[in-house]
């Protein structure tokens, strides 16, 4: 009963409005993708028309749109809610050794402080369910075949599938070292590396496998996104995992094991190198954990009564009662974007159907999802689809450096929709090439001296 009220409380967060702008994009090409099939080329911007596009994380997108068409907006927040209810079961299934109640409310709640910053529609969520979901499967000694639609889905919707080949490598390596049977490791990683291989059984064949790589290889432009940048612990779930790191430390000091310290190291350090690698870490922790936590914890009964049966159904109302007020509140956050100058553009003809107008990446997104391929952006944030030019150009403009009139002037850029905290409107109001039609208290438009509006 508390692994399901742990649970419910995952999936009425999953219910938030979202102002994720990756989805925006992920959304919109789900819609493309039930119309027309999936795009091979950039159906979204006038920089890089008929660039090479791989939509690595396609089905991902095709489920957003079926949930989009099935229940409206409804059905997408739904789909979130029941993969992190479904993330949060696994992760409570994978504190079991604790045995102790309170021990395994710890080690869940400290992953869903650390975790739920990461909760957004997008197809990273997929990768977190498919992670956890391996790791049971090795956990509960299961049918290891299990492993290939595991993989097969993983591969089709995240480019970060190589993650639980790493993390059952060095499983079996750690239980080696412990002079344990290696076995169950070992086959679970042939059968999900046989999933892995089957993954390339897709609309876009076996270029999947090779996007992680290819991804990687773009790491001077990745740095500019926020999940990509090493952690700087200012804020509180970041801290959270430090807490749970050090948690960890102790706990492996209490019952060593080189499948735990081998977990805790390599996870821990693709953690520090990305951001986006700490919700992986703080699952892959928790089995090593809870064997540290055994003989903690109190409570260890397990028993079926009238308690947990009241339990559970106060806990059913309760999280209908929140589902509810959460769904009457718009799917959409956007409070962070600039919509106001993004529609008085439109009203004024030098909006994203009529003229070419440079934006930043997260308002490229925002873009697609509103007006879709009929308007053509400047960028959004699939930095590994556009040329190294357009990436070079965006940042001249992103960072006022030498060279970003000429950039807009190789671009054809007409207008410019930014932010007023960047050095461009300065820039942009001194230039005798340009001037400044319209600015409220976050963003600006300029256009070029002989654009009317």
């Amino acid at each position: 009963m508390v692994g399901f009220a742990l649970a419910t409380l995952g999936f009425c967060l999953g219910l938030r409005p979202t102002s994720d702008n990756s989805f925006f994009t992920h959304l919109e090409t789900g819609r493309l993708i039930l119309e027309s099939g999936i795009p091979r080329q950039d159906p979204y911007s006038f920089t890089a028309p008929g660039e090479p596009w791989v939509v690595q994380s396609w089905l991902a997108s095709v489920l957003y749109a079926l949930s989009e068409r099935a229940l409206g907006p409804t059905g997408l927040r739904l789909l979130t809610g029941l993969l992190i209810g479904v993330l949060v079961l696994l992760v409570w299934r994978l504190s079991r050794p604790a045995q102790g109640l309170a021990a395994r409310i710890l080690l869940v709640g400290l992953f869903i402080v650390v975790s739920s910053s990461f909760w957004a529609p997008r197809p990273l969520l997929f990768g977190l369910v498919f992670f956890a979901a391996l790791l049971v499967l090795f956990e509960d000694r299961r049918d290891p075949r299990w492993a290939i639609p595991i993989m097969w889905f993983w591969v089709n919707t995240h480019g970060s599938f190589p993650l639980g080949l790493v993390a059952l490598a060095v499983i079996a390596l750690g239980m080696r070292l412990d002079k344990k049977d290696a076995g169950p490791a070992l086959r679970l990683l042939g059968w999900a590396a046989v999933g892995t291989v089957a993954g390339a059984l897709n609309p876009l064949g076996p270029v999947l496998l090779t996007f992680p790589v290819h991804l990687l290889g773009r790491s001077e432009y990745l740095q500019r996104v926020v999940e990509w940048q090493s952690p700087n612990f200012s804020i509180t779930w970041a801290r959270a995992f430090l807490v749970q790191v050090l948690l960890a430390v102790v706990l492996v000091a209490r019952r060593p094991s080189y499948r735990t310290v081998l977990s805790l190291g390599v996870f821990v350090a693709a953690a520090l190198m990305a951001l986006r690698n700490i919700p992986v870490a703080s699952i892959m922790l928790v089995p090593g954990m809870a064997r540290g936590l055994v003989g903690v914890g109190g409570i260890q009964g397990r028993e079926r009564g009238p308690v947990a049966l009241v339990t559970g159904a106060v806990t059913v109302v309760i999280g209908l009662v929140a589902a509810s007020t959460l769904l009457a509140q718009p799917a959409f956050d956007l409070t962070t974007f600039p919509t106001t100058a993004l529609a008085w553009a439109d009203q004024h003809g030098v909006g994203p159907r009529s003229v070419r107008l440079a934006t930043e990446d997260t308002t490229g997104n925002l873009i697609e999802l509103v007006y879709g391929p009929e308007a053509k952006t400047f960028l959004d944030d699939r930095y590994d689809m556009y040329p190294p030019e357009v990436m070079r150009d965006y940042l001249r403009l992103h960072g006022g450096s030498a060279g970003w009139e000429r950039a807009l002037d190789d671009r054809h850029v007409d207008c410019v929709l930014w932010g007023r905290g960047d050095p461009l409107m300065q820039l942009m109001a001194a230039s005798s090439s340009w001037s400044i039609r319209y600015q409220d208290a976050t963003s600006f438009v300029a256009c070029r001296r002989d654009i009317a509006t």
